[in-house]
């Protein structure tokens, strides 16, 4: 389903949410994730090809490939092993038959001790943790699903 204007210049053939990944505070030896999203928004199919990043924390891949039909989604999974402390910051390509998005990725990865203090200092004052809510983390899910069977 085409959602814009017909006739606009600036329409787009796909659409990529968030337009950013920001990770907030990450604690060390942690393995998160977050997801992006591309909507097909014209009525062909389109192919999106990914361009590799050069930090070797954040690991980028298509959760399925192969075109992604009109109307359709398709799921970037962004994940980061937080070995090293310091800041995050990246840009993401994602390039399609006619253009190139980018996607800026942030965070910082703290110590055990310094992500503790920060995040109790967070959630007593604002009652919210210093990790961006969209966060996932890997390890936690793995157990979650290893409970289940």
């Amino acid at each position: 389903m085409v959602t814009s204007v017909l006739h606009d210049g600036m329409k787009r053939s796909v659409n990529v949410m968030p337009s950013q990944v920001k990770f907030g505070s990450i604690e060390q030896g942690q393995d998160v994730e977050m997801y992006l999203t591309v909507k097909n928004e014209d009525s062909l199919s389109q192919r999106i090809q990914v361009k590799p990043l050069t930090d070797a924390r954040i690991q980028i891949k298509q959760e399925t490939y192969g075109p992604i039909a009109p109307g359709m989604t398709k799921r970037i999974i962004i994940s980061v092993k937080a070995s090293d402390l310091g800041k995050i910051k990246e840009e993401l390509q994602v390039m399609t038959k006619s253009d190139i998005f980018k996607i800026p990725i942030d965070g910082v990865v703290l110590s055990k001790e310094e992500f503790t203090n920060l995040n109790n200092e967070s959630l007593n004052k604002t009652g919210k943790s210093i990790t961006n809510s969209r966060v996932k983390n890997r390890l936690r899910g793995s157990i979650a699903e290893s409970r289940k069977g």
